[in-house]
């Protein structure tokens, strides 16, 4: 009777057991990582409450919140939160002698199911010194009473037909001048913001750039050069240079029509003119064929100095035609062992970018007899 009971027993218990376990306060916060963005340490200290919901069936109990490092201290409820209301941790950050990016966790210990629960906060502190602004991000560059940390810009890889933004953050390093950042001209191609538009004196700021490739409207790599002027006036040292690298968006191709694009197949990818006497030009043309299905376009032609004349004879070639592209090499002013690169743009989705070398040993000029 004792072994008949014991099992029966033991099957009473497990809905039990089970039963506490479901009935676990939950805690359910809305926001669980907040971003200050940009801070002064000038101002002082900063706050953010989350809010968090017992969305479970008994009251939930915080009993530990704990930030990791002294400079975040947290504040909570204390009191139990029943089912359906809602509790504050409010969590304080000071930013004093803390520049730069920061990100930091605050860890919730509660009754609840999982016990432990992360929260973030992060930002950007803006020092109180100008020097150690200048010294934290990198400001290294000056055009005037303007700094910057870099006069470059590069949007990478963009896409013919879209549009891509990049930007430069910038500061007023002046004491008491007022800032009104412009541009000499700007291309009908490149869009430029200043945010804001006017710069007090030691306020930070940032300058957008939006380049649109169809309106440009060249090939591969595309460089431009934007004069900076500071309330109307050029200041020494003002360019600001902007690259991309345009691509022909291949994405979209099906298997079929990827199968029956162009294919493009040069007869060599070097040639060797050997030596050469200073002073002369000699030529060679490279040999290009389409070997696909549709119709080669040759996007575009480039040297990789001045001194190669680059000139292809047609850029649209039917399936089985071919085009020649002349290479022109001046020695002047050159001596030595000289090699140079020409880059072809072409829509085949194989390999749209193609190098071809040339290479030469310049000899020195023979002297006339007198």
């Amino acid at each position: 009777m004792i072994r008949k009971t014991l099992p029966i027993l033991c099957l009473l218990c497990i809905p039990s057991f089970l039963f506490s376990q479901l009935i676990k306060p939950v805690i359910s916060f809305d926001v669980s990582e907040y971003d200050f963005k940009t801070i002064y340490e000038a101002n002082g200290v900063v706050s953010y409450e989350f809010e968090y919901t017992n969305t479970g069936k008994v009251p939930l109990i915080l009993q530990n919140v704990h930030a990791t490092c002294g400079c975040t201290s947290p504040e909570w409820t204390k009191e139990p939160v029943v089912p359906g209301q809602i509790g504050r941790i409010k969590v304080n950050f000071d930013p004093k002698n803390r520049p730069g990016p920061f990100t930091k966790t605050i860890t919730v210990t509660s009754n609840a199911e999982p016990p432990v629960t992360t929260l973030t906060i992060k930002g950007t502190v803006i020092p109180a010194k100008m020097e150690q602004l200048l010294k934290t991000f990198g400001y290294k560059y000056a055009i005037g009473d303007l700094k910057l940390p870099t006069v470059h810009a590069s949007f990478g890889d963009v896409l013919m037909g879209q549009e891509d933004t990049v930007s430069i953050p910038v500061v007023n390093t002046s004491p008491e001048k007022t800032l009104r950042p412009g541009f000499l001209k700007v291309p009908e191609y490149l869009s430029v913001k200043f945010v804001p538009d006017t710069l007090r004196p030691s306020e930070m700021g940032i300058i957008y750039f939006t380049f649109s490739s169809g309106r440009r409207n060249e090939w591969d790599y595309v460089i431009d050069r934007l004069l900076l002027t500071l309330n109307g006036e050029t200041v020494p040292s003002n360019a600001i240079t902007l690259t991309a690298n345009v691509k022909e968006d291949f994405s979209k191709l099906t298997a079929e029509e990827f199968k029956s694009s162009a294919i493009a197949v040069f007869d060599t990818t070097a040639f060797d003119f050997g030596p050469v006497s200073g002073n002369s030009k000699v030529e060679h043309e490279f040999i290009l064929t389409n070997k696909g299905k549709s119709d080669l376009y040759v996007r575009k032609v480039s040297a990789s100095c001045g001194c190669t004349v680059v000139q292809p004879s047609k850029t649209s070639i039917p399936p089985g035609d071919s085009t020649h592209i002349k290479v022109t090499y001046n020695t002047q002013g050159r001596s030595g062992a000289d090699k140079k690169a020409i880059t072809v743009i072409t829509n085949d989705p194989r390999k749209s970018k193609s190098i071809l070398w040339i290479k030469a040993f310049v000899e020195a000029p023979q002297s006339k007899a007198p």
